[in-house]
């Protein structure tokens, strides 16, 4: 029988993702106006306007990449995290078994780092009481942790897949709320 869990998280905005929607916004309407006000000058006001106009949707195309989601797919002890731009690009952080994990639990400021790779999967901060980390050895990347925020049912999923030793370290867990 096939074990599936899927969870979306939404990324929380900051300061700086606002600070910089703005700046692309305001940024767009300023080239926008400016390519009008030069092709007027130049009298070759059609293209300037459709510039300007290309200009504005350019700057509000570039703000939408700050409206971030992740993807938690667990098929059959498999982990598979997407990052979704907009609700509307998709593209694919990593995916891994939960098997090779070598190290999981939740993750603190206590934990050692060291010169792994990290992979950020997190709403909100890595400080969010729900956070979780999992260090693996990657093909590509070689030594790497991943920073998500699972809820009950992904994490029963991971639970199920990973080593002996290491599901002790994900404790007990509340029912599933269907």
């Amino acid at each position: 029988m096939d074990s599936y869990a899927e969870q979306i998280v939404k990324k929380v905005d900051n300061g700086s993702d606002n600070l910089k929607r703005a700046a692309c916004l305001i940024g767009s309407i300023v080239v926008g106006i400016i390519i009008i006000v030069i092709s007027m000058k130049l009298r070759v006001a059609i293209i300037g306007a459709m510039l300007g106009v290309g200009a504005f949707y350019g700057g509000l195309y570039l703000g939408t990449n700050y409206d971030v989601e992740y993807e938690y797919l667990v098929v059959n002890g498999e982990i598979d995290i997407d990052k979704i731009l907009a609700k509307k690009r998709r593209q694919k952080l990593i995916t891994v078994r939960t098997g090779d994990f070598t190290d999981f639990g939740k993750y603190s400021d206590d934990i050692k780092s060291g010169d792994e790779t990290v992979i950020w999967a997190v709403g909100t901060s890595a400080d969010e009481p729900q956070t979780f980390y999992g260090d693996f050895e990657h093909p590509t990347y070689g030594k790497c942790r991943l920073l998500f925020s699972p809820n009950v049912k992904v994490l029963r999923e991971i639970k199920m897949g990973l080593k002996p030793g290491l599901r002790n370290n994900v404790g007990e867990l509340p029912p599933v709320e269907e």
